[in-house]
């Protein structure tokens, strides 16, 4: 059986199956009503993990079995029975959504620094960017006013979204709103976001982007090799700091009629 994840082995091991189960399935989809020696022979699996396999098929309800005189038959269910799994696991993921949104909150709770001291991340390449920007939306759900603040360098905002295109686009479905301070010129034009600019000197290259959300201070750049990292720092009394900062340098720039880009 090919490895390409259309055909139908890899169907059912999408759904939670093992390999030996899925085969010993799609074996018995062509054999009919044979013995477990049968189903082994063909499929190539040995007879006690053809038996645990049948086991577990049988309470899935996609095998079921008949007395054939001293010995059992087995036979394959109809492969509709395929969409009782999936119906099955869809409300299975919805009660453990519902689980989760209750216990999650405590569990971020027990998990609140309580030493004092700050604890600080490190993220490394695109998919690390990715991590930052998922949780800037996680921790903004968390807060009274959904907001963050960030300082945008054209240098660096290139790579923040590659990976996360559709970050904008979940951040206005989740009425999170953001302030930025653009050093240079940028930004065009998306909800929930003001952008203010502050000039740059021509010979002043940034490589630099921060943003400022909950009680974190994320800064990410760019390597000599164009690989972006980020350091998250959580901490109560430097984020008061830099968002205190930013606010008043925000008052003192002037405001611009357009709103910010996808690329915040």
């Amino acid at each position: 059986m090919s490895s390409d994840k259309n055909n139908p082995i890899s169907l059912l091991i999408n759904l939670g199956i093992s390999q030996a189960e899925a085969t010993t399935y799609y074996t018995l989809l062509q054999l009919g009503s044979v013995s477990i020696r049968k189903i082994a022979s063909a499929s190539g699996i040995n007879r006690g993990t053809t038996y645990d396999a049948l086991k577990k098929l049988l309470t899935l309800g996609l095998v079921s079995v008949r007395q054939r005189g001293a010995r059992e038959h087995y036979i394959a269910e109809s492969p509709e029975k395929i969409f009782d799994l999936i119906r099955e696991k869809r409300r299975d993921l919805l009660e453990a959504d519902t689980l989760a949104k209750k216990i999650v909150p405590g569990l971020i709770a027990h998990k609140t620094n309580t030493s004092g001291q700050p604890i600080v991340r490190y993220y490394e390449d695109e998919e690390g960017v990715v991590t930052i920007l998922r949780d800037v939306l996680q921790t903004c759900r968390t807060l009274p006013r959904r907001e963050y603040y960030a300082y945008s360098s054209s240098h660096v905002r290139q790579f923040m979204y590659r990976k996360f295109p559709q970050f904008t686009k979940r951040r206005v479905a989740e009425g999170i709103h953001v302030k930025v301070i653009s050093v240079g010129e940028g930004g065009d034009v998306a909800d929930y976001a003001e952008r203010r600019w502050l000039a740059n000197p021509a010979d002043f290259q940034l490589s630099s982007y921060t943003l400022i959300y909950g009680n974190k201070i994320a800064t990410l750049s760019i390597t000599n090799n164009n690989i972006p990292y980020g350091v998250v720092i959580e901490d109560v009394g430097a984020a008061s700091m830099q968002r205190l900062l930013f606010e008043q340098l925000w008052q003192f720039l002037d405001e611009q009629p357009l709103l910010a880009s996808r690329e915040q």
